[in-house]
């Protein structure tokens, strides 16, 4: 009878652990929805760099620019997690602010100014690709057509 008694404690305890993880893998899905964002949009402005938070689970940068009436504007928008900015060489200190950058987003569809970055380009020229991004290589890989290792394609 012990036997028979484990087996359905077992049973119901995958059952709840099941029912449990369906659960949460639809909240997370949900959060990760990127229908608040007009992705038809692309906006651009060159500016400069007035914050960027490095932190989890959403990075957020905000950009002084002037419009073009002359006055002074701010946007901020949101970016991936600082584990995917990182996949792609950034760390915390290439963010000084001050620095004159290049932002691209997809706007907020309730017409509140913000939205999701799609690019960050820097001083340098380094580019600091967004979430969704469907031009950008994937976080941590090379883009198209880079050889492994980092060495210059062959010339044929």
């Amino acid at each position: 009878m012990k036997r028979k008694v484990q087996i359905c404690s077992d049973l119901r305890s995958i059952l709840i652990c099941t029912i449990w993880l369906c659960a949460v893998s639809q909240t997370a899905s949900a959060h990760h929805s990127f229908a608040a964002y007009d992705q038809s949009v692309t906006k651009s402005v060159s500016g400069t760099l007035r914050e960027f938070d490095w932190n989890a689970p959403h990075s957020g940068i905000t950009v002084a620019y002037t419009d073009e009436s002359g006055q002074t504007q701010e946007i901020s928008v949101t970016t991936g997690a600082p584990s995917t900015i990182a996949s792609q060489g950034f760390k915390p200190k290439d963010f000084r602010i001050g620095t004159k950058v290049e932002l691209s987003w997809h706007p907020n569809r309730n017409g509140v100014p913000g939205g999701e970055m799609t690019d960050l380009k820097l001083e340098d020229g380094r580019t600091l690709h967004g979430g969704f991004n469907p031009g950008a290589p994937p976080p941590g890989l090379p883009p198209p057509g880079a050889a492994p290792g980092g060495s210059a394609p062959e010339q044929k």
